[in-house]
């Protein structure tokens, strides 16, 4: 498998960057073909303290290419062009194949 982790920082407002993640960016993602498993959530520090990201997100395909494939697709575009729309704060994209 082949997986892209998306880490988003602390958003000014909590409260409309996750309605929109929850209503139009996860559900745009969601669509991209050849996805074998996306999940999310709000980071929850196991010491209590505050964290710098607000939301991981993972996205799982079959290979690289695939991932490549999707980005590159109707609905990966869509999902890529709702970044814009989200009221986020900065994100990280890493990528990795399970060892």
């Amino acid at each position: 498998m082949f997986h892209m982790v998306v880490t988003y920082n602390q958003p000014q407002d909590t409260v409309a960057f996750l309605d929109h993640y929850r209503s139009s960016h996860a559900v745009k993602a969601s669509r991209m073909p050849g996805l074998q498993n996306y999940t999310w959530g709000v980071v929850e520090p196991l010491d209590g303290s505050e964290s710098d990201t607000y939301l991981v997100a993972q996205l799982s395909f079959e290979s690289k290419e695939q991932l490549l494939a999707a980005m590159a697709s109707p609905e990966g575009m869509e999902a890529s062009a709702d970044m814009g729309e989200l009221p986020h704060d900065g994100f990280a994209m890493h990528t990795y194949a399970d060892a």
